[in-house]
């Protein structure tokens, strides 16, 4: 989407375990606020204060820098996601007994393994969130490693893992308080909200600035040829109006 958004200067991360980035080591998890300490060691090295761009996973890691380190964020642009997963407390000791119980029986390089790049595009096409096959060629990319003469992710197994650990709705509140800069939420009509829509109206009201839209398309919406336009135009406008 990057290309349809002119005169900006974009940086793209592969948070830890994704793309070309290091995996956590063994026995790590990958939690939310890990992956907001990378992001905002990051932003430390960067003189100026940038426009933060996240979708799913990547919109709530996004959502917890704004609030954590404000003076390093101009303004937030968050893609079909509204926050972390909660959970309530009685729950949690569940949770984090079924993550222990997978990572005890992960096994490094046990993953599926594919003939052709082709049959891993067709496969993330009939993932968990549906895509074309544009959209998953483009995520094969930098998601395809070569092994022995077969193709495997490149991501780490472990991040398929239920979170040991999540929130409450009142602690991803305390969160979202804590964002000062403007933000802009755009939610696929399609996505992984569309039957949620107390969820977006709730936590969008507790942003002190900002301004929310939905969109046509699915959970990839700014991936997919036929909508990624209107993602593209509606970041660019909010940009250059703030």
């Amino acid at each position: 989407m990057a290309p349809k958004i002119e005169n900006l200067s974009v940086t793209a991360l592969d948070l830890a375990g994704h793309g070309y980035s290091d995996h956590r080591p063994d026995g790590a998890f990958y939690h939310l606020w890990d992956y907001a300490l990378d992001v905002i060691e990051y932003l430390h090295t960067q003189k100026q204060s940038v426009w933060l761009v996240g979708h799913s996973m990547g919109g709530s890691v996004a959502m917890l820098v704004a609030a954590l380190a404000p003076e390093k964020v101009r303004g937030l642009i968050v893609l079909d996601n509204m926050g972390p997963i909660t959970e309530e407390s009685h729950t949690r000791v569940a949770t984090m007994q079924r993550a222990i119980q997978r990572m005890s029986k992960f096994k490094k390089d046990n993953g599926t393994r594919y003939q052709t790049k082709e049959d891993m595009i067709l496969a993330r096409m009939d993932g968990f969130t549906k895509l074309g096959y544009f959209a998953s060629s483009k995520l094969i990319e930098r998601g395809a490693l070569k092994h022995n003469d077969q193709w495997v992710w490149r991501h780490d197994g472990k991040l398929g893992f239920p979170s040991p650990y999540r929130m409450d709705e009142e602690s991803v509140y305390s969160f979202i308080d804590k964002i000062v800069c403007p933000t802009l939420i755009l939610i696929a009509n399609d996505g992984i909200y569309k039957d949620k829509p107390e969820i977006v109206s709730s936590r969008s009201n507790c942003f002190s600035w900002v301004k929310l839209k939905w969109l046509d398309g699915g959970h990839h919406f700014h991936l997919e040829p036929d909508t990624s336009n209107a993602v593209a135009a509606e970041i660019k406008h909010f940009i250059d109006h703030n």
